[in-house]
């Protein structure tokens, strides 16, 4: 008897194991890593793991754009995003996959149009240097 019930456990650690399965640990997770125009972006939060994936991921990406709506408790996603350089050239044209958007251009000045809902919200910043920017973008009817 005893044999079966070792046998059981191990055939349960085994198959936990091959599924993914941790028990009450969340599996950590990577957040895909985009690329347009020669910018690194990533984009996500709507999790904990998400959530845990990019504050790891966050000190390499100096533009972080945070998107807000009028519910705190609801994550917004699928905000389009629009990143514009000072010689009007389109470098990012992307969707978010969550309520986080990072990405890390070269110094220099940058106009993020975002869009939800029918709703349009734009910011112009400089980058300087090894600056961090975190900017909210706020969305009424979200």
């Amino acid at each position: 008897m005893k044999h079966v019930i070792v046998g059981s456990i191990l055939l349960c650690a085994l198959l936990g194991a091959s599924s993914g399965w941790t028990g009450d640990k969340p599996q950590a997770i990577e957040i895909p890593v985009r690329k347009q125009g020669g910018i690194e972006y990533v984009s996500g939060g709507s999790t904990d793991a998400e959530k845990k994936a990019m504050h790891k991921v966050a000190n390499r990406y100096p533009m972080q754009l945070v998107f807000t709506g009028p519910d705190p408790t609801r994550e917004l996603e699928g905000v389009k995003i629009t990143v514009i350089d000072l010689r009007g050239d389109r470098i990012i044209d992307a969707v978010s996959a969550g309520p986080w958007f990072y990405f890390n251009p070269p110094s220099g000045r940058y106009t993020m149009k975002a869009q939800y809902a029918g709703e349009s919200v734009e910011r112009t910043v400089d980058l300087v240097g090894r600056r961090y920017i975190v900017l909210e973008f706020h969305f009424d009817g979200g």
